[in-house]
């Protein structure tokens, strides 16, 4: 099956590029691979022009889109520079057959490893499996063929590099996410982390909870210092144990490690066929041993190969110490990769605070732990339908609540109940008016917008809330093409009360005030009021008079339209008296009864 080169990245170093893309284009010659695609963002090449001619004249395709940040506003996760990864890539697999092997690279930092996984494209591709017939595990579906992957770690358990990977299109596609890690586990992931955890932690729950629970920084070298004493206890609480065991069996299973020892070695170091083989242990997994494949880092221990994994999961090549012995115990367990229990965290806990392994720093995340539910009580003891309407009397408000159990839309009926009941007024607003807001309705987020306009509001997250909407509300509709005239009263109630009255010319500074007068007047009358820059007083009073001369005309509709956003922006009784009585007049009775509702804030 035919293998695709994705190089994803910016392009910052022109050297390490061309490095890259010369390797590709040898294996592409040589029918190694079929094609190379370089997936970055736009204006990239500006400063390459001439690269970027060599790799269409290369037959490369370039895909190019607007940078992440451009498209919407991510602030304070450490998610997004997985993200921008992530878009790349899944903008070239969509261009890509949908059979197909994809080796994933860099623009920067990958020409070792791409030289390193060549010799892995000769061979044919895995399905995912045990290629030891003695594991009888039922493993999930997740992958159709093994990845071939590099630098897989312990305790930074799937931290493996995302220079370069190997994988069937259907399958990589599956590592694309953009989710929020602090949302999902409590904590931040690094990017290497995001590419390759996702597909796992929703269906081993236990892999989930070790990133939820575990603080895994200060046990690399912790957990080595401990392990690397002459006396020392062979201890492992049970989590551990599930969680390894979980871990090597998923590395077993649906990945292949390219093989790093040769890479290591060194004039000082040469690794000789067969030693050790028989004397794997668990423990070596957090202290290392170079010889059998475990080599410890600042970033944990690394797996160099296969079978560093194999061996251990070996019930015959890993044996002789206790936790040996407990490892595989777990291996057999039918409930695996089942969710932590409440006695494996009290473990944990105890484990920790008697300073195991002699590590005195916290490394249990133990504001994660919520516990778990066993029962609850059946009995209902306390009331707890109370709540108290204003402006009604206690017969009233006991009725309105016995109505609402019975009702699907409390926010609508709330709404029409305040409509309708003459003596409720603006103090009813943020109970009975506020919920239905909150679904954008226009009538509603208007007279929101004249409470916040009258100060009637002062719960500052409420202000804050309802600040959002109203601009939500007016944005969504000016994007779509929808405003109308409510939309505009609603952005000039809002600015208006944005605005102090000291400035009240600062009205023709203001973009979205601007552009309701703009949409509402004609060239010529547009032009007097952006030239003369009249006074707040002196505006309603030309909105007054033009809207007069229209009635006169016989356009009683535009006549109505200014005298509304004169009365919006005048606000006060006086105006708001005057709009009333046209719409009596029109027999308009909608927008009568939302202006007598206006006037209680006057009263």
């Amino acid at each position: 099956m035919e293998t695709w080169a994705v190089v994803c990245g910016a392009v910052r170093e022109e050297l390490e590029l061309r490095l890259v893309i010369d390797k590709l284009l040898e294996m592409r010659e040589s029918e190694l691979i079929s094609g190379i695609l370089l997936s970055t963002w736009n204006k990239e090449f500006d400063r390459f022009s001439e690269l970027r001619k060599q790799l269409e004249d290369n037959d490369i395709r370039i895909i190019e889109q607007a940078p992440l940040e451009s498209r919407m506003t991510i602030t304070r996760t450490n998610s997004i520079n997985y993200m921008r990864q992530a878009l790349q890539f899944q903008a070239a697999l969509d261009q890509l057959p949908n059979d197909c092997f994809v080796l994933k690279a860099r623009t920067d930092r990958s020409l070792h490893q791409i030289l390193q996984i060549e010799d892995q494209l000769l061979k044919e591709p895995k399905k995912v499996g045990f290629s030891n017939e003695q594991i009888a595990k039922n493993m999930p579906h997740i992958f159709e063929y093994k990845m071939t992957i590099f630098n897989a770690r312990i305790q930074r358990i799937f931290n493996f590099s995302d220079f370069v990977f190997w994988g069937h299109i259907s399958d990589v596609r599956k590592l694309i996410n953009f989710n929020l890690a602090e949302l999902n586990f409590n904590r931040d992931l690094v990017a290497n982390t995001q590419w390759f955890l996702y597909p796992f932690s929703e269906q081993f729950p236990i892999i989930r909870d070790y990133f939820r629970f575990v603080n895994f920084r200060p046990l690399i070298f912790g957990m080595k210092e401990y392990f690397d004493q002459e006396q020392y206890d062979e201890c492992f609480p049970e989590f551990f144990y599930r969680v390894y065991a979980s871990y090597l069996l998923i590395l077993s299973y649906y990945f292949n490690l390219v093989d790093m020892k040769r890479d290591l070695e060194s004039v000082n170091h040469k690794f000789e066929e067969g030693v050790g083989a028989d004397a794997y242990h668990f423990l070596e997994l957090f202290k290392g041993n170079k010889s059998k494949g475990f080599v410890h880092s600042s970033l944990g221990c690394v797996l160099l190969n296969n079978e560093a994994i194999e061996k251990v999961l070996d019930k015959d090549s890993c044996a002789g110490f206790s936790s040996d012995e407990e490892f595989h115990e777990a291996l057999e367990q039918d409930a695996l990769f089942n969710e932590i229990r409440t006695d494996e965290f009290q473990e944990l806990s105890d484990f920790e605070k008697n300073q195991g392994w002699n590590i005195s720093q916290h490394w249990l995340r133990r504001g994660t732990w919520k516990g778990k539910m066993v029962h609850q009580s059946q009995i209902y003891k306390e009331d707890v339908l109370v709540y108290d309407f204003r402006g009604l009397n206690q017969i009233e408000n006991q009725s309105l609540l016995e109505e609402l159990k019975e009702i699907d839309r409390t926010d609508i009926y709330l709404y029409s109940y305040w409509l309708d009941l003459p003596k409720l007024g603006w103090e009813s607003i943020e109970q009975m008016v506020i919920p239905l807001a909150r679904t954008q309705n226009q009538e509603a987020v208007l007279m929101v917008s004249r409470l916040l306009r009258a100060n009637g509001i002062q719960d500052k997250k409420v202000i804050d809330s309802m600040s959002h909407l109203i601009q939500v509300t007016y944005g969504v509709r000016k994007q779509r093409g929808t405003a109308n005239i409510k939309t505009c009263q609603i952005m000039i109630d809002f600015w208006m009360y944005k605005l102090t009255n000291e400035k009240t010319t600062d009205i023709y500074k203001n973009g979205e005030i601007m552009f309701v007068l703009d949409r509402y007047l004609e060239k010529e009358e547009f032009e007097i009021v952006r030239k003369e820059k009249f006074s707040l007083e002196e505006l309603v009073n030309f909105l007054y008079a033009l809207s007069d001369s229209y009635r006169e005309k016989g356009r009683g509709t535009r006549a109505l339209r200014l005298l509304e956003l004169a009365t919006e922006l005048a606000f006060d009784k006086d105006s708001m008296e005057k709009v009333l009585n046209r719409y009596i007049k029109r027999d308009d009775q909608k927008n009568a009864l939302l202006t007598r509702k206006t006037l209680t804030l006057f009263s």
